[in-house]
């Protein structure tokens, strides 16, 4: 009597579980969106923060000749160095570079831009 009774509940609970899965196809179409949206605002804080010394995009010179264009950064180095780098505090890079400290968000939508940046070359 007990066993059949816990194998039914044991049912139950399994396909209830399956049932509140998000299907595969769902979480992976879900992500390229929520990336984008990294992306750009990593693009926003990059426009205020490193525009005025450093190209930010795929094309142009930097406007302070020391300051590395983004698109040479991230061939540089490995994301996961910049992103370290970022955790740390970036303390320098160029001579006229100010120190920056970046919240946890911050530092992933930054990452999140690098990425796309990486991926236009």
């Amino acid at each position: 009597m007990f066993m059949p009774r816990l194998a039914a509940a044991v049912l139950a609970l399994s396909g209830f579980a399956c049932a509140s899965q998000e299907p595969p196809s769902a979480a992976v179409s879900a992500r390229p969106g929520v990336q984008a949206q990294a992306a750009e605002r990593g693009r926003r804080l990059a426009a205020g923060t490193c525009v005025s010394c450093h190209a930010i995009g795929p094309a142009g010179a930097s406007p302070m000749a020391q300051a590395t264009p983004f698109r040479e950064i991230v061939h540089r180095y490995p994301l996961d160095q910049l992103e370290e780098a970022f955790a740390e505090g970036l303390v320098t890079g160029h001579p006229a570079m100010p120190a920056f400290v970046f919240r946890a968000s911050e530092i992933d939508d930054l990452i999140a831009y690098l990425e796309t940046v990486k991926a236009e070359q």
